[in-house]
């Protein structure tokens, strides 16, 4: 079976559904409210997981009642936990995601916590024989000393870049499968439209894998020496908080399978919106047969 290590931000969610963003100053009654793990990284090896892949997640959690909510909520899902370190008194990374009913958006508000990041704290052996080691760019020395040891056992590294984090363009030359969002491609190079930021980031990365998610819209990936655009598919929303999150899973696990870079795309983009047509990312059924299924229509892909 192939393994993936994660190392990133595995963030405590509190996630409050309203029927619509409320206005400054004033009272509004949540449709619900649940608590949930989440974070780029975390929700991702969740999504691998489910879909049969060996996964387990490296680096510092905190001693609070969050940190120990996240490993349980790890254990519970398959991604080993064996190799994480807790460290003493410290605050775990923490978020209150506001979604929006009418709209089928999200909000975030979040506080980093205090557990540090210092490389010399973390468990890096599990790199030695894993295929592939995933990123979010948070924990930024973690992640660069990470890839330099998976860079020395031929560990394959991919990113999901979707914040514009100080300093991020240091971690991008170790990065095999890079998987920006559409806003952090153009951001990083300063550019107004994802073909051209494509182009430099090839050309000043060297990816060996460069897709482009662009939400909705669906997104690009490069073939050659060429930019070819997949779509999404279309759904009736109930949460889009995690979406990404979950591509880059399903992404990961269609690599794995050998399958290539556009068949990836399209399994990826089937599992984001399914996982769209469910509350929260972790909690729903999934394995690879539902998606395959999902993507010919026979589970109301396509609305």
């Amino acid at each position: 079976m192939k393994k993936v290590i994660g190392l990133g931000a595995c963030v405590y969610d509190t996630l409050i559904s309203c029927p619509n963003y409320p206005k400054e100053d004033i009272k509004l009654k949540a449709d619900s409210v649940c608590i949930s793990g989440g974070g780029p990284v975390g929700n991702s090896l969740v999504i691998m997981s489910k879909c049969g892949v060996d996964v387990g997640v490296i680096g510092l959690f905190a001693d609070d009642n969050a940190g120990k909510y996240l490993l349980d909520d790890f254990n519970k899902y398959n991604v080993s936990t064996k190799n994480s370190v807790v460290v003493k008194n410290t605050n775990s990374f923490t978020s209150y995601i506001l979604l929006s009913q009418d709209t089928n958006t999200r909000t975030c508000v979040f506080d980093r916590g205090t557990v540090p990041d210092d490389c010399s704290l973390v468990d890096y052996s599990p790199l030695k024989d894993a295929d592939v080691l995933h990123l979010d760019g948070n924990y930024l020395n973690c992640a660069i000393k990470a890839c330099q040891i998976a860079k020395a056992n031929n560990v394959k590294t991919s990113l999901d870049a979707g914040g514009l984090y100080k300093d991020i363009d240091k971690l991008l030359p170790y990065i095999d499968i890079l998987i920006p969002s559409a806003e952090f491609a153009m951001g990083i190079t300063k550019t107004t439209d994802i073909v051209s930021a494509m182009q430099l980031l090839k050309y000043t990365y060297n990816p060996e894998i460069l897709v482009v998610t662009d939400g909705k819209n669906g997104g690009y990936y490069m073939k050659g020496d060429d930019f070819i655009h997949y779509d999404s598919f279309k759904v009736n929303a109930l949460d889009t908080n995690g979406a990404g999150d979950t591509f880059h899973g399903a992404f990961l696990t269609a690599y794995l399978d050998g399958k290539s870079v556009e068949d990836c795309c399209k399994f990826a983009s089937a599992t984001s919106a399914y996982k769209c047509k469910h509350k929260g990312v972790r909690t729903f059924e999934l394995n690879k047969d539902i998606i395959e299924i999902f993507s010919t229509g026979k589970l109301n892909a396509k609305v």
